[in-house]
Parts: C-alpha cells; sequence; structure tokens
C-alpha cells in the first residue's frame, strides 16, 4: 500500500497563522486599551460628580476599575505574547534588584486577583539580589505567576526569594495545588481549573530569554505551585 506524503502547509496558510499569533493579538489588544482606558476616565469623572455620596458608591465603583484593570491586562498579556511569537523583541538588560521587581509585582498581582481571606507573603533577603535582566518584562512574568497562586489559593501565598550565586531564585507557593502544567505551546488550551490560559506559558518564555525557567510542581508537599530563576543568560 503506498502513502502519499503529507503535503507541506501553504506558505499562505503559514502567513496566516503568523498572523494570528503575532499582529492579530496586537490589533486585539490595541482595541481592548482604547474603550478600557475610556472606561477608567468615566469611573474617575462619576466620582469626582458624586462627591461625598461617592463613599455609599465605593464597593461598586472599585468593582468596575477592577475589571477594567483586569482588560488591560489582558491587552498587555496579549502585547507582550505578540512579540515573543514574533521574535522580534530586544531587551534592555540592566542590573536590577530582584526584591524591588517582586515587591511590585505582589502589589500589582493583588490589586487583580486579591480576594478577602487570603494573605500574601513576602520573604526577601536583606542584601540586594542583583541580575542582568528586563526589569520590565520579568515584572509581567512575576504579576502573572503571583495572580494565578492567588485565584487558586485557599488561604496563603508566600514568595520567596533567594540569590545563588549570580542567579536568583523565586519560589511562589500557595495552600490550592495545580492539576496539570503547562502547555509547551503558548496558544494551546489548558484543561486544568486554574484556566491559566497565557499566563505560565508567558512567564515561562520570559524566564527562558533570561537565562532561567519556570518550572511548576503540584506534588510538591510544601505548597510549591512555580519556582522562577534568572540570570546566567
Amino acid at each position: 500500500m503506498n502513502v502519499s506524503p503529507k503535503p507541506a502547509v501553504p506558505r499562505d496558510a503559514q502567513d496566516r497563522a503568523h498572523y494570528i499569533r503575532t499582529e492579530f493579538l496586537d490589533r486585539v489588544a490595541h482595541e481592548l486599551r482604547g474603550p478600557a482606558g475610556v472606561t477608567l476616565g468615566a469611573l474617575d469623572e462619576l466620582e469626582l460628580a458624586l462627591g461625598e455620596q461617592a463613599a455609599a458608591h465605593g464597593a461598586l465603583i472599585a468593582m468596575a476599575r477592577r475589571g477594567v484593570r483586569k482588560v488591560l491586562r489582558t491587552a498587555e498579556r496579549l502585547t507582550r505574547t505578540a512579540q515573543l511569537e514574533a521574535g522580534d523583541i530586544s531587551f534592555l538588560y540592566a542590573p536590577s534588584d530582584v526584591r524591588t521587581i517582586v515587591q511590585r509585582a505582589a502589589a500589582d498581582a493583588e490589586l487583580l486577583e486579591g480576594r478577602r481571606g487570603i494573605k500574601l507573603e513576602l520573604s526577601l533577603p536583606e542584601a540586594p539580589c542583583t541580575v542582568e535582566l528586563d526589569a520590565a518584562w520579568v515584572h509581567v512574568a512575576l504579576t502573572e505567576v503571583v495572580a494565578q497562586a492567588l485565584r487558586g489559593a485557599r488561604k496563603l501565598v508566600t514568595v520567596q526569594v533567594m540569590m545563588m550565586d549570580d542567579r536568583v531564585r523565586i519560589a511562589i507557593c500557595d495552600d490550592g495545588a495545580i492539576t496539570k502544567a503547562p502547555p509547551s505551546n503558548r496558544f494551546e488550551p489548558r484543561a486544568d481549573r486554574r484556566d491559566a490560559g497565557l499566563s505560565f506559558p508567558l512567564a515561562h518564555e520570559i524566564a527562558r530569554a533570561h537565562g532561567g525557567e519556570l518550572v511548576l510542581d503540584a506534588a510538591d508537599p510544601s505548597g510549591v505551585l512555580a519556582v522562577m530563576s534568572f540570570g546566567g543568560r
């Protein structure tokens, strides 16, 4: 029985796939940012117009702001993913204290995904943890992972930073185990209950670009969700 070889994917199909993973994602992100920015501005104006009455509606206004910030976070994810897929990024590597990046990322993640009764604790060395990296990109990666930990936690999330020679190790732990490792393809759909979407694959690609990695360990008895490392690129 003769089996015909599988035909190669037509060039135009390859172009379409590349467009969807890059320019199309970036355009979607742009379309999300515009209305989200207008909505945030409208909420600010509404709060001013309400004056003293704003306090009575504070919970609703805060809920609306949080929802808009999540839309902006989605736009940021799409843009960063498109840039990584295009492969034309010029990372701005510079000596950076990872402790500062972790603090900012934890604050942003808590603003987006913090819930009542969930505590976020940071364990940072007293000495600077200086590594050559792109602080903006690493901030994105850490925010994504900590936010996912907050989403899945029952009561506690901890972030521990350790300096190991010329590398920095960041362990993000929670008390709610994940069920599946992240897909190798950032566009592969996820089946686990956390619905991490682009978060873990995006963080993994950023860590790789900095000579590190993102490792998930749902079986770790200490509750380790993820270990990120940077340095030695």
